[in-house]
């Protein structure tokens, strides 16, 4: 179980591990937890029983497992789903086996079942954002911090809402469960620089090359990271005020292929800039 704040990583490292492992061909097993709330809906996974409707379809997660054995399944937001569910995964987490709705055992022998789970942060942000109360709380609220938690604060926190909200059955079968810690100034410059490096590379595609100063990465971290919803900002505003700005500019002006963007951005404004510097033409030499 891989525990912790939102947007530290939790996902992104399940990913990043089913790559790894087990190559790109298929993707990784995903399943959001939040859309199995209720008991009945635990059928979508395991698929109907005899007589029901969508008997012949199968469930939704034997389906994928029995197409690729070899996979990293991930249940995202444990917290959320019905206890139901808790209740199918015991055998597999005890013998690596899951009977499915037509009776048929699939094998998980060959899976890593990865859980996400944000219980303990509500906790945890409460202390980060101050002992104000009433009108003034809710604006530090909003507003959010980039303060970091002391460790130990986050694990006891974690520790404690996860052994209340799960059945000491459940909790006795997981292997490990990860608490993640916050992000560090440092980690999150690493994030920023990676977000980056996904406009580079599309522009790259497309026969471009890029630059961009220090103050981008300033800016993405103002932007885009608090201790609300950690870095998970940073793409978003990659996307909305980078790349939609980009992409006007690709359309209208068609920059032939070599020209170099210059990205940079202006406080006064507020606002990330782009400067586009054409290629120099090259004129023969002849001997």
């Amino acid at each position: 179980m891989f525990a912790g704040s939102s947007g530290v990583g939790k996902t992104h490292l399940a990913n990043t591990l089913h790559k790894y492992l087990f190559g790109e061909e298929y993707p990784m097993v995903r399943i959001d937890c939040g859309e199995f709330q209720h008991k009945h809906e635990n059928q979508k996974l395991i698929g109907s029983p005899p007589g029901y409707i969508g008997h012949d379809e199968g469930g939704q997660l034997v389906n994928l497992v029995k197409k690729n054995p070899s996979t990293v399944v991930l249940l995202d937001e444990v917290e959320k789903a019905h206890p139901d569910l808790w209740n199918t995964f015991l055998r597999v987490f005890e013998d690596g086996i899951l009977t499915d709705g037509k009776g048929e055992e699939v094998n998980f022998q060959n899976t890593i079942i990865i859980m996400t789970t944000n219980l303990g942060n509500e906790k945890t942000v409460d202390f980060l954002l101050g002992s104000g109360t009433g009108f003034n709380r809710n604006i530090n609220y909003k507003l959010g911090t980039t303060q970091s938690p002391p460790k130990e604060l986050v694990e006891k926190n974690t520790l404690e809402a996860i052994r209340k909200h799960f059945r000491p059955e459940f909790i006795n079968r997981l292997d490990k469960i990860v608490v993640f810690n916050h992000l560090k100034q440092e980690d999150l410059e690493k994030i920023a620089e990676l977000e980056m490096s996904v406009i580079i590379d599309k522009l790259s595609k497309k026969g471009y090359s890029v630059s961009y100063t220090h103050s981008v990465i300033s800016a993405l971290l103002a932007k885009g990271v608090d201790t609300v919803k950690g870095a998970r900002g940073l793409s978003q505003i990659r996307r909305e005020q980078m790349e939609d700005k980009l992409a006007d500019i690709l359309i209208k002006t068609i920059p032939p292929r070599g020209s170099l963007f210059e990205i940079s951005y202006k406080d006064k404004e507020d606002n990330f800039t782009f400067t586009i510097k054409r290629p120099e033409k090259q004129t023969k030499v002849e001997n």
